[in-house]
Parts: C-alpha cells; structure tokens; sequence
C-alpha cells in the first residue's frame, strides 16, 4: 500500500444511478462497492433523471463506510418535493463527526435507504453524486 505524502490529492466525483427504493423497509442500493485508495467523502448529492412520484414521499438516504452496519459518512432526508422535477438537485451534507466521512483503501461504500419516518415513492430514478478527496500517496 502506498504511504500517504504531502504533493497534494486529487478531488473525484462518483456517480451511482439508482431506482428509487419501494416501500418503506430498509432498502440497501448498493453494499460494499470497493474504492482502493484513502480519502474523505466531501459531500454528497442527489439528482433525479425521472420525475419522483408518491403523495408525501420521503426517504432518509446514508451514505456508509463498510456494509450497512458501517459508519455514516453522509446522510440527508429526501422529500418529493426534493426531486420532483428532472435535474433537480438535493445536497446531501458529510458527516461533521471527526473522522467519520475518512476512509481508508480497504473500506467500501454502501448506501442505503433508512426505515425510519419512510413514506414510499412509486416512481422515479436518481443520481447519488459523491465528491470525495483522495489523500495524497507515493510508493515507498
């Protein structure tokens, strides 16, 4: 594993396309995607490319650390109103907690849709749009 070093890093944006959740239970949409090198996750956004549909919807989305017991790197409630018109943008804020959005080479991400307060959505598909900030590393 390359050791961390000061020349600076490099910002990428990762972006996940994902049906919205039905129902109300814990949803799990992506578990232990592999990222292979060291980081924090700066933010988060969600974005929709067909129109959310559901009276009253709303789902709380986590972005994880680990598998879906992991840490909570970010989270956001999403409503309908949110997202209920194509390219509409809702932030998805990283955890202020010290240290809960860094990770290391060996985590993977997960994101998950939270049972608590859920009202379903019928319809819809969204973007999950992940900037994260590599650490700087070099080869021994």
């Amino acid at each position: 594993m390359p050791r961390n070093a000061p020349y600076g890093f490099d910002r990428d944006v990762i972006v996940l396309t994902i049906p919205f959740p039905a129902g109300t239970g814990q949803v799990t949409s992506l578990l232990s995607l592999p990222l292979g090198f060291a980081g924090t996750v700066e933010r988060a956004a969600i974005y929709s490319s067909v129109v959310a549909a559901g009276a009253g919807a709303t789902r709380t989305l986590n972005i994880r650390k680990g598998s879906a017991t992991g840490t909570v790197m970010a989270t956001a409630t999403v409503a309908l109103a949110d997202l209920n018109a194509v390219g509409n943008v809702k932030a998805v804020p990283a955890s202020t907690v010290a240290g809960a959005a860094d990770f290391v080479d060996a985590d993977t991400l997960t994101i998950e849709w939270a049972t608590a307060g859920a009202v379903a959505y019928s319809a819809g598909t969204f973007h999950v749009a992940i900037t994260v900030r590599q650490k700087a590393q070099r080869a021994a």
